[in-house]
């Protein structure tokens, strides 16, 4: 992949890029249909403007189970683009903020309160151990979840929280916050 010259044109210039561009920055980790509903821009252009992007080096992307996601080049961390794949998605992203606010939340106490099957977290919580963003500890006989570096996901999560669009996130760092004061 060859880098971009900065003799030629300036990639930014045209506005459908630059928006594209702008999002991908804001929102680190949004997928490919994301970007087309947000902008409301038929996926061709998108794909197009997307390719060029990461041609030219300005973007990454990365396949994270069914979604590639964007993400701006040396803008964010390896470890905060785990976090946020998690993050981007309802049900891991409901367990993380659960965890945060309750650490050494029990496996019933967490399927409880997001109202999913014991199959579905226990799928959802095997991916994020191996992925090292949530770890068990054994306490007392029972099986206990924390947040791995709960100081790196709630800084993500406060930093990137207008991206989410979603009320919980914003109630979450309102308390986080709080809780930090």
């Amino acid at each position: 992949m060859r880098g971009w010259d900065p003799m030629e044109e300036d990639p930014l210039q045209l506005e459908t890029r630059k928006r594209i561009y702008e999002l991908v920055q804001a929102s680190p980790g949004v997928h490919f249909r994301e970007i087309s509903r947000r902008l409301v821009l038929p996926m061709g252009v998108v794909e197009y403007h997307l390719n060029f992007l990461l041609k030219r080096d300005m973007i990454v992307d990365r396949k994270e189970g069914r979604y590639r996601r964007y993400y701006a080049e040396g803008k964010i961390g390896s470890r905060e683009k785990r976090v946020l794949s998690y993050l981007r998605k309802d049900i891991p992203r409901g367990i993380l903020m659960h965890v945060m606010l309750h650490p050494g939340a029990r496996h019933r106490d967490i399927k409880g309160e997001l109202g999913i099957s014991g199959s579905t977290l226990s799928f959802h919580l095997q991916r994020m151990m191996t992925d090292e963003v949530l770890r068990e500890e054994d306490v007392d006989g029972t099986k206990r979840f924390y947040v791995v570096d709960p100081e790196s996901v709630s800084r993500t999560l406060i930093l990137y929280r207008r991206s989410f669009m979603d009320k919980l996130v914003d109630s979450f760092t309102e308390t986080w916050l709080d809780l930090e004061l």
